[in-house]
């Protein structure tokens, strides 16, 4: 078994979890019941944790994790202003030269 994700937030946990199974990959989510134990132990280490069941899976699920949780419309890299053509950089929203928005972020809305 191979822990894949950590959360204090159940539902997402329960979401990634009914996600993966659909996915066919087996997973458990272990330590739910730590959280009563906060106060007394540091508060991330009684997060419930979700496992694969199949270590070989581990990267799979990862990645299937991570694009489940990547905002919709996030860029990766660069992009060029229609307006005046400037290239920024894929962190922003508007142009740093000119203001004018990021289309695929304006649609994505």
């Amino acid at each position: 078994m191979e822990m894949v994700y950590t959360s204090q937030d159940f539902a997402v946990l329960g979401h990634l979890q009914s996600e993966l199974e659909g996915q066919g990959i087996e997973c458990v989510v272990r330590g739910q019941h730590l959280l009563g134990g906060v106060g007394e132990l540091p508060p991330i280490e009684c997060w419930p944790e979700l496992w694969v069941v199949d270590s070989g899976r581990g990267p799979e699920a990862r990645a299937h994790i991570e694009a489940l949780l990547a905002p919709a419309g996030a860029r990766t890299g660069p992009w060029t202003c229609g307006g005046c053509g400037e290239e920024n950089p894929a962190t922003f929203s508007e142009c740093w030269h000119c203001g004018e928005e990021d289309l695929p972020l304006k649609e994505a809305c």
